[in-house]
């Protein structure tokens, strides 16, 4: 059955969630300041459901899945790096995270995170085809949220990414030098 867990829909789901997470690192290292948070959460988000979704090996799935013990390793990185992005970028740019969740710019997260809410409702309440569906909708909403910030990142001149992480190694060795 498609809706079936672990069945065909989840494939397509994952292959969205791997799409996103793709899209989110090219952008992400194209992009300045705003963009860049923003590209690098929207990664982390579908790293953590693309874990979530697939299936734990066990006997007859052993190709496309992950074990029960690196399942909460990969989501917890991937927490901790947007954590970490987030402390960085509050501290360089002072105010930040109030411009990142503006609804201007967050509006398409918050969508997401309501619909896949009502995925996880209506898992609850075991009617599979619409925990599906929705997971569907929700998971699309972050892919073409990563389209339009890859589509954005293609406008932008940045500097290589090499030349400013040397940079920025630079600023935080003389930072620390003059403390």
């Amino acid at each position: 059955m498609i809706f079936a867990e672990d069945g065909p829909i989840e494939d397509l789901q994952s292959l969205s969630l791997a799409i996103t997470a793709l899209l989110g690192i090219v952008a992400a290292t194209k992009t300045r300041i705003l963009a860049r948070f923003v590209a690098t959460a929207l990664t982390c988000i579908s790293v953590v459901f693309f874990a979530r979704e697939m299936p734990i090996c066990r006997g007859s799935v052993t190709v496309y899945c992950v074990s029960k013990t690196w399942l909460p390793i990969i989501i917890a990185a991937a927490v901790l790096i947007l954590l970490i992005a987030t402390i960085v970028f509050e501290y360089r740019h002072r105010g930040g995270i109030s411009r990142a969740i503006h609804p201007r710019l967050s509006w398409p997260l918050g969508f997401a995170a309501v619909v896949l809410g009502l995925s996880q409702l209506a898992e609850q309440l075991d009617i599979v085809v619409m925990e599906e569906s929705l997971e569907s909708y929700g998971f699309m909403i972050l892919t073409f949220s990563a389209a339009w910030i890859f589509r954005f990142s293609r406008s932008q001149q940045v500097e290589p990414l090499g030349k400013r992480a040397k940079a920025s190694l630079t600023r935080f060795k003389h930072s620390l030098s003059n403390h």
